[in-house]
């Protein structure tokens, strides 16, 4: 239907679009800026902080953040919807269009639905580009929600957590008639005996240790503890036997005298009976301790030997082909520790290293009954002292017959004799090696020195990924973008007032064709600006009329 000529007045006579037209969308744009500077804030904040941290009343981190996206993308929206409205008489006034751009542009500021309608059917202009910022801003929320992630970590606490180190064994053993090396029996360390037996059968070792949870010790600890020094003397020990030549068979009735001395001095007697017994193994130990002159004393301890075989069941006779002798010497040493951490009853070490000691020095007794004590003040390690008489307790178990002995195999072989057992199968050398380590433990577990680390408590941190506020800072930028060009191309336009999404001035409009015969009609209206429409829609009254039907 045509519509009636209307008479418009010129465009210079019609007032420009101020600024305060769009006070509203400036004010949303301000708004949304405003929610995403919180947002960042808050994150920047917040980054890598424990949850706890977090002081925000009845609403958590992810609860703040969502209501600041949600009023970001809003009033991002706002702003987005009001400009894309306004384009569409932008569009019509620089060329015919067709009158469905008008739904298309209008559906598609309000919301994502009419967006994709628009870039399926007819891209328009800046119009997609509004369409496209319309999708990605439904996906706003979602990004910004994903920047935020929580992750348990092991947080270090002062605590009651010790770790046993010892710089003194002295267990109170007591010397008799003046002389160091002969210990009162009934003074021994009876734990320290138990430690050698303990590793040699792998029974475990008293704790070092104390902690409630999970724990670490930052620091770099030394103790007094322990050493082992083993070797191979198998075919040295063959080479100094007087019968080394000898193919070691003798008469059946007659027992071999083995007589074996490794080259450290320890005597093994490794006899055997044909076809009735022979010996299995043969564990003996000398003594090491020796003071150098009467101020002085090296670490070591005592030299032990240990002489194994198979058993020949069939004739219980042995020879040098099968034998395996192994040599140690034990002393005291230094241990240093680092990076140490506790996972229930499990102590970590990261680093250890077992440092030898130099010759100590020997002090005199405060009395008869009491021990020499040797101290150790080497560079870089605490003053580390023994009791002369404690070393010399070990020394005399050693050397007795409740660690050395053999152990013999076959018809009416002698009893057995000392700790042979533990060294009848696997390697002699780590087997000693653990002894010591549990000799080393026990002295540990005295705690006469307790270092004092942290219990590692799980708490919950904040994680922000930042990848996921790129599309949200995007959209809002591109909106600001958009918003300023609409606002520039509406000032640039004459005599088009800020109409935007006003459904009553689209009722204002009729189409008019003109009498020359040219098809494209013309958009008019003789409202020339928002007051004159505001008073029009306020005192008009409309009724809708609809057709008859025929």
């Amino acid at each position: 239907m045509r519509g009636v000529e209307r008479d418009s007045e010129p465009a210079d006579v019609r007032p420009r679009p101020s600024i305060l037209g769009w006070r509203w969308e400036l004010l949303s744009l301000v708004f949304s800026i405003g929610c995403m500077i919180s947002i960042v804030t808050i994150l920047l904040a917040y980054q890598d902080r424990p949850q706890s941290d977090w002081h925000g009343g009845f609403l958590s981190i992810t609860a703040t953040i969502a209501i600041f996206s949600t009023g970001a993308n809003m009033a991002a929206a706002l702003a987005l919807g009001a400009c894309l409205s306004q384009y569409k008489w932008l569009h019509f006034r620089k060329s015919p269009r067709k009158l469905t751009d008008l739904d298309l542009i209008e559906e598609a500021g309000r919301g994502p639905l009419g967006s994709l309608v628009l870039l399926a059917k007819r891209p328009l202009g800046l119009a997609s580009v509004g369409a496209v910022v319309v999708l990605l801003s439904s996906m706003f929320d979602v990004f910004v929600q994903q920047t935020v992630t929580f992750e348990s970590r092991d947080v270090a606490k002062d605590s009651g957590a010790l770790l046993g180190l010892a710089h003194t064994y002295d267990s109170g053993a007591r010397r008799i008639y003046g002389a160091d090396f002969n210990v009162a029996p009934s003074t021994m360390d009876l734990s320290m005996q138990g430690a050698v037996y303990r590793g040699l059968y792998n029974l475990g070792s008293p704790a070092v240790f104390n902690c409630t949870s999970n724990c670490q010790w930052n620091g770099t600890y030394y103790s007094l503890g322990f050493t082992s020094t083993c070797a191979d003397v198998t075919e040295a020990t063959i080479r100094l036997h007087p019968n080394a030549s000898a193919t070691w068979n003798v008469s059946a009735n007659s027992p071999l005298d083995g007589n074996l001395t490794t080259p450290g001095g320890v005597r093994l007697p490794a006899p055997y009976s044909a076809t009735s017994w022979q010996t299995v193994v043969s564990v003996s130990a000398i003594n090491l301790l020796n003071p150098a002159n009467i101020t002085k004393m090296h670490p070591d301890i005592v030299r032990i030997g240990v002489f194994r075989v198979p058993v020949n069941t069939t004739s219980f006779r042995f020879s040098p082909d099968n034998m395996t002798i192994v040599e140690c010497d034990i002393a005291l040493a230094a241990y240093s520790y680092s990076n140490l951490s506790s996972s229930g009853q499990i102590l970590n070490v990261g680093h250890w290293e077992r440092i030898r000691l130099d010759p100590g020095f020997l002090t005199s007794p405060e009395n008869d009954t009491k021990s020499n004590l040797l101290s150790f003040n080497q560079s870089g390690l605490p003053l580390l002292r023994v009791a002369v008489s404690d070393l010399a307790a070990l020394q005399l178990l050693f050397t007795s017959n409740r660690f050395s002995g053999i152990i013999y195999e076959g018809v009416a072989a002698s009893p057995r004799q000392g700790m042979g057992d533990a060294f009848r199968s696997g390697d002699i050398a780590q087997t000693v090696l653990a002894m010591v380590d549990s000799m080393t433990d026990q002295l540990r577990s005295s705690y006469n020195v307790a270092a004092v680390g942290q219990s590692l408590v799980p708490e919950v941190f904040i994680e922000v990924e930042w990848a996921w506020i790129t599309l949200p800072l995007v959209v809002q930028f591109i909106t600001i973008v958009f918003v300023v060009i609409i606002m520039i191309k509406s000032a640039r336009t004459p005599g088009l007032p800020l109409w935007k999404s006003s459904t009553v001035a689209v009722l204002t409009y009729d189409v008019r064709f003109r009498d020359d015969g040219d098809d494209v009609g013309r958009l008019g209206t003789g409202i020339r600006s928002t007051k004159e429409l505001d008073a029009l829609a306020e005192s008009w009254k409309a009724k809708l009329e609809l057709p008859e039907r025929k």
